[in-house]
C-alpha cells in the first residue's frame, strides 16, 4: 500500500492505519474538493448511569455537550471524510466530569473500472462501554480504549464475478492498571457470483489471530452465502460455516458460525433485522468467545419532517470454543444482555433538529469483568443537534 481501514495489529497499530490511509491518499486531496464538516449536539438526559450506583447514589439529571469536527474529500475517483468528536457529560447530582473522544476514517478510491480499494478506521476512548458499537466490550465500569480498522480491494473478474481480499483489526483495552489489550487479526478472501438479476452466490475463507496477554489462539472458517433480492425493496443476506479453533495448551475445538440479515428499504418505512452466531475476540478480559447476537431498527418517516425509530438488540457470549453455547446463560464465564429504545426526530431546517427518546440498556452475567458490577441503565434524552456546515 502506497508504494511501499472501518476502525490494533501490534501495540498501537490501529493508529498506523488511520495514519497510513491518510498519507496514501494526501497528495490526491491536495487536488480535489475540500468540505468541512461542524455539528454541535446539546443533550439534556436522566440516566440510570451504572456507575454512579456503585456508590448507591442512584440516577440523576446530565448535561451532554457534543462537538464533532470533519472533512470531506471528493474527486471523481476518490472520496474520503474523517472526523473527531468529543463527549463532555456533566452529572448535576454528583458534580462529576468525564470526557470521552472518538474519531474515524473513511478512504474509498477507485483504481480503475474494475478494482476498488478501501481503507477505514476508527478509534473511541469512553468511559461508557455501552456507547461503542460492539456491544459486550469490556463488560465492566472502568474506561477503556476500542479500536478497529479495515483495508480491502474489491476486483471485477468477469462481468458477474467479484473477488475481495480483505484484513480487519479490532482492539480493546481496559484503562484500569496494567490490563492486557486483547487484539484481533483476520485477513480473508471472498468470492461474489452474481448468478441472476435477483440471485448472488459466494463463498470465502477466512483467518483469525487472537492475542490476549500472553495468551494466543487462531481459528480457520470457511462459508457459503447468498444474496436475494425478494421483492425491489426487500433484501435478504445470509452467511454461514465451520469454524474450526486452536488455542496453546491444546485446547481446540469446532462450532459453527452464521450471519442473517433482512433489509426492507421502503418510501416511509425501513426496516433492518440481523441475527448471528460467531466466534469473536477483542473483548477486553479474554482472547476468544462465542457470541450470539440479534438486532431489530425500524424507521418510519413523516411528511411533516418528523420521524421516529424503534430499536433493540441482545447478545450472549462465553468462552471458546464453544462449550455451552446454547445454554441459556451460556455457561461458566458468559454475559448476557440487551438494549431497547424509541424515538422521535424532528427537522427544523437543514441546520437543525430536535431529538427525544427512551432507551433501557441490560447486561446481565459479568463473570469475566473484576467488578461484579450492574450495567442495567434507563435513559430518557431530549437533543438539540445544530449543524453549521
Amino acid at each position: 500500500m502506497c508504494g511501499g481501514e472501518r476502525e490494533a495489529a501490534v501495540r498501537g497499530g490501529w493508529m498506523g492505519w488511520v495514519v497510513l490511509a491518510g498519507l496514501c491518499t494526501a497528495p490526491a486531496s491536495l487536488a480535489a474538493t475540500v468540505e468541512p464538516r461542524a455539528r454541535l449536539t446539546l443533550e439534556e438526559r436522566y440516566d440510570d448511569d451504572f456507575r454512579l450506583n456503585l456508590g448507591g447514589t442512584g440516577g440523576q439529571l446530565m448535561t451532554k455537550l457534543t462537538p464533532r469536527f470533519g472533512l470531506e474529500v471528493k474527486e471523481p475517483a476518490l472520496s474520503a471524510s474523517g472526523f473527531y468528536a468529543a463527549a463532555l457529560l456533566v452529572r448535576h447530582g454528583s458534580g462529576t466530569v468525564t470526557l470521552d473522544h472518538r474519531g474515524g476514517l473513511l478512504v474509498e478510491k477507485e483504481l480503475s473500472r474494475r478494482l476498488r480499494v478501501v481503507l477505514s478506521g476508527s478509534l473511541f476512548r469512553v468511559d461508557d462501554p455501552s456507547s461503542l458499537p460492539r456491544e459486550s466490550v469490556a463488560r465492566s465500569a472502568q474506561p477503556l480504549l476500542y479500536g478497529e480498522a479495515r483495508a480491502y480491494a474489491v476486483g471485477r473478474l468477469t462481468r458477474r464475478l467479484d473477488v475481495a481480499v480483505g484484513y480487519s483489526l479490532e482492539g480493546a483495552r481496559v484503562l484500569e492498571g496494567d490490563a492486557a489489550a486483547g487484539l484481533l487479526h483476520t485477513p480473508y478472501v471472498e468470492a461474489w457470483l452474481r448468478a441472476s438479476r435477483r440471485l448472488t452466490l459466494g463463498t470465502g475463507y477466512r483467518y483469525q489471530a487472537f492475542l490476549f496477554g500472553g495468551d494466543s489462539a487462531q481459528a480457520h472458517g470457511v462459508f457459503a452465502g447468498l444474496g436475494y433480492q425478494l421483492t425491489r425493496r426487500l433484501h435478504v443476506n445470509a452467511r454461514g460455516g465451520p469454524v474450526a479453533y486452536a488455542a496453546s495448551g491444546e485446547r481446540q475445538g469446532g462450532l459453527p458460525w452464521f450471519r442473517l440479515e433482512l433489509r426492507h428499504e421502503g418510501v416511509y418505512v425501513d426496516v433492518v433485522a440481523t441475527a448471528g452466531h460467531d466466534l469473536v475476540g477483542a473483548s477486553g478480559f479474554s482472547g476468544a468467545v462465542w457470541a450470539d447476537h440479534a438486532r431489530v431498527m425500524v424507521e418510519r418517516r413523516f411528511r411533516s419532517r418528523l420521524s421516529a425509530y424503534a430499536a433493540g438488540s441482545f447478545f450472549r457470549n462465553g468462552r471458546a470454543p464453544g462449550e455451552g453455547a446454547f445454554t441459556p446463560r451460556g455457561g461458566a464465564g458468559g454475559a448476557q444482555g440487551y438494549a431497547l429504545g424509541a424515538g422521535l426526530e424532528f427537522e427544523v431546517n437543514s441546520s437543525l433538529s430536535l431529538h427525544g427518546g427512551l432507551e433501557r440498556i441490560s447486561q446481565m452475567g459479568v463473570d469475566e469483568a473484576e467488578e461484579r458490577v450492574d450495567l442495567t441503565r434507563n435513559v430518557a434524552a431530549v437533543r438539540l443537534r445544530l449543524t453549521a456546515w
